[in-house]
């Protein structure tokens, strides 16, 4: 059996929980978060499903140093700087970890330092840490990075999400800036109280890394806002004509001046046509489209959980989807 402490049981959390009590392999030993609302409440009733009689608990030293485990499933914050404490407490605990945290996927770029202060941590302890998810972590990295493997040569890469946000989870819709007005929307994207997507950088930084690229510069582009033409209803808000539906982001790696990675973020309510698409000059050109798009929050503690076995077999450091065996579903 291997051994799980859940840190952090938030919306993704849970939803990593969850699915996790599917696999007779897996066994839930803790369960950690922050919050003072959930605190002290047994996992099972924040689940809405049977679980171990575990309660949850802020005392992450007391746990860690009290119960043994193989790994621990960490979904807290997108900001490398304010999860490293908690990732390196589980560290010290010789554990590894698998992080949603988008900073964490490939942290080289924007953190260099952290990443390789955290990279001799975990050599030093041997155990392995890897940030990912569906994105970053597959959709917009991972998976262009693979079908480039079909290709002789490669010119060009850009990747492009559309997702309908009113099926998404409220936090989601609120961190998108849904029901804003464009001013408001605007402010608190100078103010960064709203972020938009977090993770391109790092996608970028990591295809360009795969396929060998040495990039002059990566581009990230301010969010700007989808402006609703109708009233659009969602599960957390009802929004006007001429309120924000949601928003688009754009990143780009730049190399010898011209774009050799674009990577288009659309999250908005007014989308009808998902999709996840894939398009690679190169030879030969590959051009991928998925109808529908994949669902983020399902997508992504699909990863965390099927990435388990391959993290528990890899080296110890810090280690990036690129490095790892490709991942897949185990039942």
């Amino acid at each position: 059996m291997i051994k799980v402490i859940f840190f952090g049981l938030g919306e993704i959390g849970r939803q990593i929980a969850r699915l996790v009590l599917k696999k007779k392999e897996l066994e839930i030993v803790g369960a950690l978060d922050l919050a003072p609302d959930l605190v002290g409440k047994k996992l099972g009733d924040v689940l809405g499903l049977n679980a171990p009689d575990l309660n949850i608990t802020d005392d992450v030293d007391g746990l860690l140093s009290q119960v043994r485990a193989d790994i621990v499933l960490h979904a807290t914050v997108s900001n490398l700087t304010v999860a490293l404490p908690q990732i390196t407490k589980c560290i010290k605990a010789k554990l590894n970890v698998i992080s949603t945290c988008e900073e964490l996927s490939y942290p080289y770029y924007r953190h260099p330092e952290l990443s390789s202060e955290l990279a001799n941590l975990a050599d030093s302890n041997g155990v392995s840490v890897l940030g990912t998810g569906i994105n970053p972590g597959y959709l917009m990295d991972t998976l262009p990075i693979t079908l480039t493997g079909a290709c002789q040569d490669v010119q060009r890469i850009k990747v492009t999400r559309m997702m309908n946000s009113s099926k998404r989870r409220v936090p989601f819709q609120k961190k998108i800036g849904e029901g804003l007005t464009p001013e408001l929307f605007r402010k608190m994207i100078e103010d960064k109280k709203i972020t938009g997507h977090v993770g391109l950088v790092e996608s970028i930084a990591m295809i360009a890394s795969a396929v060998g690229w040495k990039l002059d510069e990566i581009r990230e582009l301010l969010p700007e806002p989808i402006i609703a033409e109708r009233e659009l209803a969602t599960p957390y808000i009802t929004i006007q004509p001429g309120q924000v539906a949601g928003l688009k982001s754009e990143a780009h790696g730049v190399k010898g001046g011209v774009r050799v990675i674009e990577l288009e973020f659309n999250a908005n309510a007014a989308v009808q046509d998902e999709y996840d698409a894939i398009d690679i000059d190169g030879e030969p050109p590959i051009r991928q489209k998925i109808i529908g798009g994949v669902h983020g929050d399902l997508g992504t503690s699909s990863v965390i959980v099927n990435m388990i076995p391959r993290v528990l077999k890899s080296s110890s450091g810090l280690v990036t989807m690129k490095d790892l065996p490709p991942v897949s579903a185990y039942l």
